[in-house]
């Protein structure tokens, strides 16, 4: 009598916690994985493994020294939440190059992760908020009187491919129109308290670091930290806090060894 294929058990909280990886959406086809039935919400996914849990001779064969993200092939680290269609054709037809499209999207989710632990908690200094908003109130006038030389600008020598065309030309006109007034600010902060732009600016330049240390492209170091600085200073107006994010990295404090 042939033994049956051993099963995962997966508690719920595991699975929200799959379910939360992937912002509630399939991966591979970006289906909803919760959907509203008769008012309620209605999981509609399956807990995949990555590395198969009862592998067949052919999966032994084609996953051979292929990278596996743990040693227990029934735990959290080798589960990733999908849709139940993009579930069943990987468990069936699966290919190496699909079972490395998810390792790489565990492994991204991964990274994300640790970075929440690492940082995410750590706050920004109150006195940021002024910073913000000075950008909120500067007329087309005053923009125009403050304007950065084109010569001053640093960003070309310190971007790299990873950061796209769009973020550089959005970044270069952030700088040049409110690199002069936001540090006019944080001389008036430095004036008030000693060392309190320094201070700022050491967060921004750890926050940056900690981003680099979990091998994140410019373009997501760039989106991370526009993200942190609204999580941690109420900033409401994403293009505001990617002003702020353009000024650090102009001032060395991102994307530089200054």
């Amino acid at each position: 009598m042939s033994e049956k294929p051993r099963r995962a058990s997966v508690n719920d909280t595991v699975k929200m916690s799959l379910l939360c990886e992937v912002d509630g959406s399939c991966p591979l086809c970006r289906r909803d994985l919760v959907v509203k039935k008769n008012q309620k919400n209605v999981r509609v996914f399956d807990v995949a493994h990555i590395y198969p849990l009862n592998a067949t001779n052919h999966e032994l064969e084609i996953l051979k020294g292929e990278e596996r993200l743990s040693n227990d092939i029934d735990c959290e680290e080798n589960f990733i939440a999908l849709c139940k269609e993009c579930h069943k054709i990987y468990d069936t037809q699966k290919t190496v190059q699909e079972y490395r499209q998810l390792v790489e999207i565990k492994k991204e989710i991964n990274k994300i992760k640790e970075l929440s632990k690492l940082w995410d908690r750590q706050t920004l200094h109150k006195d940021i908020l002024i910073v913000a908003e000075k950008i909120g109130t500067m007329d087309e006038r005053s923009l125009k009187n403050t304007q950065l030389s084109y010569d001053a600008l640093k960003i070309s020598d310190k971007k790299d491919d990873t950061f796209g065309v769009l973020n550089e030309l959005k970044v270069t006109q952030f700088v040049l129109n409110f690199f002069v007034p936001i540090k006019e600010v944080l001389k008036d902060l430095e004036k008030q308290e000693k060392a309190k732009s320094t201070f700022i600016c050491s967060q921004v330049k750890s926050y940056y670091a900690v981003l680099l240390m979990q091998d994140f492209r410019q373009d997501q170091i760039f989106e991370k930290m526009t993200e942190w600085f609204m999580t941690n200073t109420g900033i409401t107006d994403r293009s505001k806090s990617e002003v702020l994010v353009s000024y650090f990295i102009q001032n060395c404090e991102v994307f530089s060894e200054c």
